[in-house]
């Protein structure tokens, strides 16, 4: 499956490249695994990885807020439980937001729009 990802910068130069990232993950993925993913790398990611150990961040999607992880990545709070598959769920996109930001839905929708 492949789920579509863009954050929110929080320094000059930490995302040069920034924008709309796809991400494969297998079929049966579950939030914990994509999270991962988002914060560490891997499946082939090209992405800027938040380093920050400054500000926490908010993980959003298109079915609502799933996770709010700490700023140092120590901690992941799950709003959605981390075991529940994504195809389950009909996650297609994520974002990565400032932690005490909460973006209007409709804008995040229109950055993944094609």
């Amino acid at each position: 499956m492949t789920v579509k990802y863009n954050r929110e910068s929080l320094s000059m130069g930490d995302d040069v490249y920034n924008g709309v990232y796809r991400i494969e993950m297998p079929d049966d993925a579950t939030l914990g695994e994509l999270i991962h993913v988002l914060l560490h790398g891997g499946n082939g990611n090209d992405w800027p990885i938040p380093t920050t150990s400054v500000i926490g961040w908010v993980i959003y999607s298109d079915i609502g807020r799933l996770a709010d992880v700490s700023a140092d990545k120590k901690r992941i709070d799950y709003i959605v439980p981390e075991g529940s598959k994504l195809s389950a769920l009909g996650v297609r996109w994520v974002y990565g937001a400032r932690e005490g930001e909460e973006p209007a839905a409709a804008g995040l929708a229109r950055l993944f729009e094609e």
